[in-house]
Formats: structure tokens, C-alpha cells, sequence
């Protein structure tokens, strides 16, 4: 099979760029300003694009409920004896963002289960340091194992 000459890889990265821009300019609102006779696009379908293309936003204190720990001021204390589940209620909004953040050293399995919708369950091991996960609008099931050794507790702040 010949290869492609690289004019033509050229051309079709060229025609991608276009089509990529074009989609951001409408979904960002980009065309809403102009003097022509607007966006044909409603004001929801403008927030969806906004939301899969801009960062979304963090989950709120209130969508969170936590199971077998204890909740103080954002951070969360995980026995090491037993799993913490935290429960993200269903949103308005398409998806946001959970930042996982271990404090003091500590380390922790993080587990987050999607509750529907076509998201994956993310498993991420041994996390000692700041990740944040995407929760679609459905909500998801987030579960914190302590890894430490020694049998205390791992604090961990979920934003």
C-alpha cells in the first residue's frame, strides 16, 4: 500500500483544524455577539457545548454524602479498618469535576462507580497526591480505602 503523500496528511489535518475551530466558536458562543441574525443554537444546547469544551464545574458540599466516616469541614477521616463511600447526587449540570485530594502523607484506593450513563468506573491505586475525577449528571458512588499500614486514619479533602 503506497503512502500518502505529505500534502495530502497536510490538507486533512488543515480541514480537521477547521471543523474542530468552527464547533468551538459555536459551542463558546462565539457567533452570539456578531451583527448576522445570531446563533441558531438555543441558549441550552449553547450550555451543553460550553460544558464539554470549558472546565467543568466542582461538585458541591451539598451532593456529598459520606457512609461509614467521618465529614468535618470538607475532609474526609477513612478508617483504615473499613471503606468510606461518599454518594455524589444526581445535577443539572452535564458533568463535573471531584477533586480527591489525600492530606498528611496518606494514601488511598479511589474507586468511583458512575451510576448511569455511558462513564466507566475509574480505579486508581495507592493516590497520594491531588486528581480530579468526572462525574456525569447521573451521580456516581465514590469509594476510599485507607492504605495506610500502621491501622489510623487517611484524611482526605474532596472538593
Amino acid at each position: 500500500m503506497p503512502q500518502p503523500k505529505p500534502l495530502t496528511i497536510v490538507l486533512i489535518l488543515a480541514v480537521f483544524a477547521c471543523v474542530a475551530l468552527y464547533v468551538l466558536g459555536v459551542g463558546l458562543g462565539a457567533q452570539s455577539g456578531s451583527s448576522g441574525s445570531g446563533s441558531s443554537l438555543s441558549k441550552e444546547q449553547l450550555g451543553r457545548w460550553r460544558e464539554r469544551f470549558v472546565k467543568p464545574e466542582p461538585v458541591s458540599a451539598e451532593d456529598l454524602r459520606a457512609t461509614g466516616c467521618v465529614v468535618s469541614a470538607g475532609t474526609v477521616r477513612v478508617s483504615s479498618t473499613r471503606p468510606c463511600v461518599v454518594d455524589i447526587a444526581k445535577a443539572d449540570t452535564r458533568v463535573r469535576t471531584v477533586k480527591v485530594e489525600p492530606l498528611s502523607g496518606s494514601r488511598v484506593k479511589v474507586e468511583l462507580r458512575p451510576k448511569g450513563g455511558p462513564a466507566l468506573p475509574v480505579t486508581v491505586e495507592n493516590l497520594g497526591e491531588k486528581r480530579n475525577l468526572d462525574v456525569n449528571e447521573e451521580g456516581a458512588s465514590l469509594t476510599l480505602t485507607c492504605m495506610s499500614p500502621m491501622g489510623g486514619e487517611c484524611p482526605v479533602r474532596l472538593r
